[in-house]
């Protein structure tokens, strides 16, 4: 072989090594939890916040405590837009809307419980709960809008439970499984803390609707 071939056949070896090691690390990187800032008081409008009122599961003003990804709810592996789903545990000062027995585990649907994670965190206080929360590299992705929790913000929280939104990321031999996060997604699910007040009062006018 002639040797400036050789060497140009090793160089171009290592380059591709490099390369396919870098694109694997990316691949297994979990997307950071993003920190986009929470609504300025008074820029989500009462028509839609009356709709998420509707349809949230639960309704609390909260701290989130620690976020961790969250296994089983996102492949080990993935290429191009990526996908992270972190467990988020909160403390909770008040709860309006909902009860806080509802949201101690991730919900996982019908997987079986043999297949199921252990839990997240460990002695959970009578206050403190587990929901999810997507970190997306697209702008096209349906969670996009999913406002983040931040860790030690105080904050007005608007869970919903997605049934059957979300493919677990675990090799059961048995097909697929889907999840039911219980998440803060779109825009009025996540407001300052300053809001407390109108979303009560929106809370009891959506509960005078319904007698």
């Amino acid at each position: 072989m002639h040797p400036t071939l050789g060497s140009s056949s090793a160089a171009l070896s290592v380059l591709v090594s490099i390369s396919a090691c870098g694109t694997f690390q990316s691949a297994t990187t979990p997307v950071p939890p993003s920190t986009r800032a929470t609504p300025a008081i008074g820029v989500v409008p009462n028509a839609i916040l009356v709709d998420v009122i509707r349809h949230s599961e639960l309704i609390v003003l909260a701290v989130p405590q620690d976020l961790i990804p969250a296994d089983g709810f996102t492949p080990n592996f993935q290429l191009g837009a990526k996908e992270t789903w972190y467990n988020v545990k909160l403390t909770v000062d008040t709860v309006v809307k909902g009860r806080l027995g509802q949201a101690k585990t991730p919900d996982f649907g019908f997987l079986p419980k043999v297949y199921e994670p252990s839990a997240p965190f460990d002695h959970l206080s009578r206050n403190e709960i587990v929901v999810q929360y997507p970190a997306v590299t697209s702008i096209k992705s349906d969670w996009a809008a999913a406002p983040p929790p931040v860790v030690g913000e105080r904050a007005v929280f608007l869970f919903r439970r997605c049934y059957n939104c979300v493919t677990l990321g675990l090799a059961t031999g048995r097909g697929n499984y889907k999840a039911n996060p219980l998440v803060a997604a779109g825009c009025g699910s996540k407001l300052d803390a300053a809001e407390w007040p109108r979303v009560l009062g929106l809370l009891d006018r959506v509960r005078g609707q319904r007698k």
